[in-house]
């Protein structure tokens, strides 16, 4: 998958571990609009459960890591100009419940496109490069998590052909 494919705009192709620094920035932006949503839920940028420095731009180097050109992992970037305007990770997991096909599948972790990139086909493209990886490697079935107050990316998936097979649902416990 080491090629990459391009745009008159920007291109895509495999991450690699030069591009940590600027997928945490990414993922930040991600993180920001969940701690927004749900700051009970999700750790903000100086929150003190939060790990590392606010100001360090790898303080979740080892969250994103793992998902960067592994053997049952990976992350996709678009770029333009040598800075990074999005990103998708993609790994194989598989559920360990006896009343659950013992299959394993792709995951997505994470979809970001940086705000003044979106509506060029970014996340579009990065998506269909996640489920050819995952098809590369037998898997049949793509699935992701997408919170409900996402609207955007609701929609994005919708568009894509992803459905909606369950609802997790919560209730703070004051």
């Amino acid at each position: 998958m080491g090629e990459a494919l391009s745009t008159s705009e920007w291109s895509v192709r495999e991450a690699t571990s030069t591009d940590l620094a600027a997928i945490c920035r990414l993922g930040e932006a991600v993180n920001r609009l969940h701690h927004e949503a749900w700051p009970h839920i999700f750790a903000g940028p100086g929150d003190p459960e939060a790990s590392g420095e606010v100001d360090d731009p790898l303080r979740h180097a080892s969250h994103w890591q793992p998902a960067i050109a592994a053997a049952d992992a990976t992350t996709f970037v678009a770029e333009h100009a040598g800075a990074l305007l999005g990103m998708v990770t993609v790994f194989v997991t598989q559920d360990r419940s006896p009343l659950l096909q013992p299959r394993p599948y792709a995951r997505v972790g994470t979809l970001s496109v940086a705000e003044a990139h979106r509506g060029q086909g970014i996340g579009h493209v990065l998506m269909a490069l996640a489920e050819r990886w995952a098809r590369q490697r037998g898997m049949t079935d793509l699935r992701l998590h997408v919170w409900d107050f996402n609207e955007g990316a609701m929609r994005l998936y919708a568009e894509l052909g992803y459905q909606v097979r369950s609802h997790v649902l919560g209730k703070r416990l004051d």
